[in-house]
């Protein structure tokens, strides 16, 4: 028989795995996203009807009709173009270009592409990859890493919005009228309320003061997404729900002597170094501005809550300016880049 001692000490011996084969702590964050004007997020498919420009669409629960949804990937999509240009506001070289073959920002899983090939076919470890990506691939991922960065697809709240036809006309660039057969209809909606669950799993804290930058921006309506953004579509505000950390495995204690301790993966996996994260990743906050959730397996889970004004933003947000001021591109001379200096 094992007992629950022995079981303990066989999760701390885990501590020592690899930090992609195990979840050390994870932060949930619900999302609400309201339409301000009018919002598209294109279905890519070929239309019965003339409609170039349609709505994604999806057959949900006991409805007859489809209804339009955000896809999650197009949700991470914006929130990772936004949290790029948070990136290279501080340091130019923090964000690489995604979709750039080469050049200075040419896109990470590219230049380990590179890389691989200079070493006659031997893949970079996984320490290697996640230390010398760049700060957007270390959140949201590439071809070589999985991100940190999750997002749920976004349903409607009640009943779905109305969809609207509007029509477009290309403009003729030499009279400055229409231009004939450059006619166009797409289809938006102005109304509803999409309600989604964003993860971040094996976080370090300065990524999870970048999401709350974003998130920020997202709240104050600065964020557009989905198509037509530069004919006025696409405006959205977040309203920002429970904010909640877990902590799993033989995590050290969270709340103690009136404090939580906020926790990156830093300081809860031994082979930090090897990955380049801070050591001892932690800021202690007054516990009366979150909530502790009880459960019966606290010596194995624990978790605690905030609402978005409560949540320790400030210096959380400090550790991610303090490590992107000191961000050193490990590719960069794999990049030709000059970056930084």
């Amino acid at each position: 028989m094992i007992s629950f001692n022995s079981t303990l000490k066989t999760c701390g011996q885990n501590r020592r795995q690899a930090m992609f084969k195990r979840l050390v702590n994870e932060c949930t964050i619900e999302l609400r996203l309201k339409p301000e004007g009018a919002l598209l997020i294109k279905s890519g498919l070929e239309q019965v009807s003339d409609v170039k420009m349609a709505w994604v669409k999806v057959y949900r629960g006991d409805r007859s009709d489809p209804e339009v949804y955000l896809p999650g990937s197009s949700l991470k999509g914006t929130i990772r173009s936004h949290a790029e240009r948070i990136a290279r506001t501080i340091k130019s070289n923090a964000a690489c270009d995604p979709f750039s073959p080469q050049g200075e920002l040419a896109a990470c899983g590219n230049v380990l592409d590179d890389l691989k090939r200079s070493k006659r076919g031997n893949d970079p470890t996984t320490p290697e990859v996640y230390k010398n990506s760049c700060l957007a691939c270390r959140l949201f991922g590439n071809t070589w890493l999985l991100g940190r960065f999750a997002t749920e697809d976004a349903y409607i709240e009640g009943d779905p919005p109305q969809i609207q036809v509007r029509d477009n006309v290309g403009i003729d660039r030499f009279t400055g009228g229409s231009f004939h057969s450059a006619k166009f209809d797409l289809e938006v909606i102005t109304g509803g309320i999409f309600k989604t669950t964003l993860h971040l799993q094996n976080f370090e804290l300065w990524q999870l003061g970048l999401i709350g930058f974003v998130l920020q921006d997202m709240k104050d309506g600065l964020v557009r997404m989905g198509s037509g953004k530069s004919r006025g579509l696409g405006k959205v505000v977040a309203d920002i729900g429970k904010i909640t950390l877990h902590y799993l495995g033989t995590a050290p204690k969270i709340a103690e002597n009136g404090h939580f301790n906020i926790m990156g993966v830093g300081a809860l996996f031994e082979q930090y170094e090897q990955y380049g994260m801070v050591k001892d990743d932690r800021v202690q906050v007054e516990s009366g501005r979150g909530e502790m959730l009880p459960s019966p397996f606290s010596a194995l889970r624990q978790s605690m809550t905030f609402t978005f004004d409560n949540f320790p933003w400030q210096p959380v947000a400090d550790r991610w300016v303090q490590y992107a001021q000191a961000y050193k591109d490990g590719l960069e001379k794999q990049r030709g880049g000059s970056h930084g200096r």
